[in-house]
């Protein structure tokens, strides 16, 4: 029955994101592996795109021109190791074999950045209502409004 009820919310790209994103869930309450599989690939693509621009050479303002850099070659004694690109599977993985403390997220900006998009509330009720909704009565005159005591009855459903 709750597979069914919810099935709309299952399988919401955003609803999945929001999970996987909290550290107290990450992947552990979905049970079947290519599932997992398929919201880790989810994940992964979403910190591509919030990739933090930090990360990215080309967007360093500043950058040493050829001219410094020959200069700077000059006074170069020992190999300085490369900076290491940043790798959005990198990422998920290491945050996936972190712990489950809150606190992680600050060691995952891409992660962090995921988890306060998909899991900040609105200021509107009308995402809680549609999810409430009785085929999508709710905006409709005899569905328009939800008192407290309705929600609250529909809430302990």
């Amino acid at each position: 029955a709750i597979q069914i009820r919810f099935a709309g919310v299952l399988d919401d790209k955003d609803a999945l994101l929001a999970a996987a994103s909290c550290p107290k869930f990450k992947l552990r309450w979905l049970r079947d592996a290519g599932r997992r599989e398929q919201v880790k690939q989810l994940l992964t693509a979403e910190c591509c795109t919030t990739a933090p621009l930090a990360n990215n050479p080309a967007s360093v303002p500043g950058a040493t021109t050829s001219s410094s850099q020959g200069e700077m070659d000059f006074f170069t004694f020992e190999a300085e190791p490369e900076e290491e690109t940043y790798s959005a599977e990198k990422e998920v993985m290491d945050y996936l074999m972190s712990g489950y403390d809150l606190q992680i997220l600050h060691k995952f900006p891409s992660i962090k950045t995921i988890f306060l998009k998909y899991n900040t509330s609105t200021p509107s009720s009308a995402p809680v209502e549609r999810l409430f909704s009785l085929g999508g009565l709710v905006l409709t005159p005899k569905r328009n409004r939800l008192s407290d005591k309705r929600f609250e009855k529909l809430l302990l459903m």
